[in-house]
């Protein structure tokens, strides 16, 4: 694509739409190329060390949240703390956050102006280079965050691990795996021990490494990738925390620690999987303080900062009685079931009254098996399918004849409207006053939908 010089935030947004999202990637020594020419530019201001400590995240699912709890904490630490994460759901500044908030237009249209600046000029001495969708992000993040100054850059990777354009880091201070599972195969591999393989490319020798200690095959490939880099690496599993109360708005769990005597933490959710998530963030706080100079964080701000953490789609209610959650292939479905299984075994969900399950997906998951794991869950009195609206997603009758297979159609109902607005309207109006809506199973029909009540809400 030839590079442009961008006017407004909203023509530089859409170049980067223009820009294919699912294409092949290049090659790592390609990016690695372009981000070492960076790095020598303009008397070397864009250099790795200006990037602040590294903690580089990856996993299958919860390494947004994960990310998410990390910042939170650092910031009650008072470090400057800069955010990379991805997918977006409304805009793409949501990508880039320094100290919590998103990055403002102007900001986001400074670094797409100067990547442009630096394409053009390094295609004068390798003309084929055309970074990708993912890699033109990264890249602006690289202006962003060094300019901001953070002391501290939460990054995550976009797919995969070894071969993801943000393992282009070459020293991080920590590296993250959070739980694996089966998703993106096509790209990744088919097997659980493959697709960690994958993740744990981003382990690099004297760089420990937290990690999610839930499956056996993917524990034994962290392990393995660990001890043949001679780092230390520390597990989290379901030994590790446990949850003491759910409530209607919260959670309250506690976390076996290293160091420590946390007491019970709160978390504003009521996402049963969110203590996992929040104690792998716990032990690489421990990590950073121990090993990575961060002396500033300890108990106080660990528990602020649990409190504090807000992630937009992740079992959030975004009205009173609508949650959103951006679970998306089977192990993000069989959470979000599980959690509301716990909840209503805690007694905060109200199982007499009216609940509908708003549901689409994109064709490329399991969703079959995603399906059979919702209509376990005897509180859903009303499923509504819904079609995301571009060639991803999956066909609507296949979906409604698959709920049909596994609803009980003694207690559910099973609607399908082919727009988003229409499947909205439908299940609001079906929960009545005092009902509750789910959202659920895929990132792009949460952000479409938390797009739709931005604009219900007026804001």
């Amino acid at each position: 694509m030839e590079e442009i010089i961008a006017r407004s935030y909203a023509e530089a947004e859409k170049f980067l739409n223009d820009v294919p999202k699912f294409t092949k990637k290049n090659p790592l020594q390609e990016t690695t190329g372009f981000y070492e020419y960076l790095q020598d530019c303009d008397a070397g201001r864009y250099r790795e060390k200006y990037l602040g400590k590294v903690v580089h995240v990856a996993g299958t699912n919860g390494k947004g949240s994960v990310c998410a709890f990390l910042q939170s904490i650092c910031i009650k630490s008072g470090y400057r703390t800069g955010m990379f994460i991805s997918p977006h759901l409304v805009t793409t500044r949501e990508r880039f956050c320094i100290d919590g908030s998103m990055i403002s237009e102007e900001e986001f249209l400074e670094a797409f102006n100067w990547l442009s600046v630096k394409l053009a000029a390094y295609r004068r001495h390798k003309p084929d280079y055309s970074p990708t969708y993912f890699e033109r992000l990264f890249f602006m993040g690289v202006y962003i965050f060094t300019k901001a100054g953070v002391e501290l850059l939460i990054l995550e990777t976009g797919l995969g691990g070894r071969l993801d354009t943000t393992n282009v880091i070459k020293k991080p201070a920590l590296t993250i795996i959070t739980e694996i599972g089966l998703d993106h195969m096509a790209y990744l591999g088919d097997t659980v021990t493959k697709i960690a393989s994958e993740k744990a490319g981003i382990i690099k020798p004297n760089v420990p490494v937290v990690f999610s200690d839930r499956k056996k095959e993917a524990s034994e490939v962290i392990r393995r990738k660990a001890a043949e880099c001679g780092v230390m690496c520390y597990a989290v599993s379901e030994n590790d925390y446990k949850i003491n109360e759910i409530q209607k708005k919260f959670i309250d769990f506690s976390v076996a620690s290293l160091y420590y005597d946390y007491g019970s933490f709160t978390a504003e959710t009521t996402a049963a999987y969110q203590a996992e998530n929040a104690a792998i963030a716990v032990r690489a706080c421990e990590v950073l303080k121990r090993d990575c100079g961060f002396d500033n964080i300890a108990v106080k701000p660990i528990k602020e900062g649990i409190r504090a953490m807000h992630w937009a789609g992740r079992m959030e209610e975004i009205m009173p009685g609508v949650l959103v959650d951006g679970a998306h292939n089977e192990d993000g479905i069989e959470a979000f079931v599980q959690s509301l299984e716990k909840a209503e075994a805690f007694g905060s969900i109200n199982s007499a009254r009216r609940h509908v399950l708003i549901f689409s997906v994109v064709k490329d998951k399991q969703y079959h098996k995603m399906i059979e794991t919702l209509c376990r869950l005897d509180m859903i009195t009303d499923f509504v399918i819904t079609h995301i609206p571009n060639e991803r997603g999956a066909n609507l009758t296949e979906l409604e004849n698959i709920f049909c297979q596994y609803a009980d159609k003694n207690v559910q109902t099973i609607h399908a409207c082919e727009k988003i607005e229409d499947a909205i309207a439908l299940g609001m109006a079906m929960r009545g006053e005092n009902g509750v809506v789910y959202v659920v199973g895929s990132l792009y029909l949460a952000g479409i939908v938390e797009k739709i009540f931005t604009a219900y809400r007026g804001e």
